[in-house]
């Protein structure tokens, strides 16, 4: 591992260890989470099925945008005290 990536994560796990109050013995828990904060940060884009929707498809995303979330209400309603048998 390179100095300067050691730096950066022995710099954010100690910004994330302070953040929980600074507890004891879960050194190795603040170094990986920010050696995977810092990994992911670093890792390309992502691509998803969503950008790569052709223009009619984005089209109709957009159509149906105002009706999100649905306006029927729930299908089941529980009673609040109601007994079963």
């Amino acid at each position: 591992m390179d100095q300067q990536l050691e730096q950066q994560i022995k710099e954010c796990a100690y910004h994330l260890w302070q953040k929980e109050g600074s507890p004891e013995g879960r050194d190795h828990e603040f170094w990986e989470r920010a050696r995977l904060m810092l990994e992911a940060q670093s890792a390309p884009p992502m691509k998803t099925p969503l950008g790569a929707r052709t223009a009619e498809e984005r089209k109709e995303d957009q159509a149906v945008a105002h009706s999100f979330p649905a306006s029927d209400p729930p299908s089941f309603t529980a009673t609040v005290g109601a007994r079963t048998k």
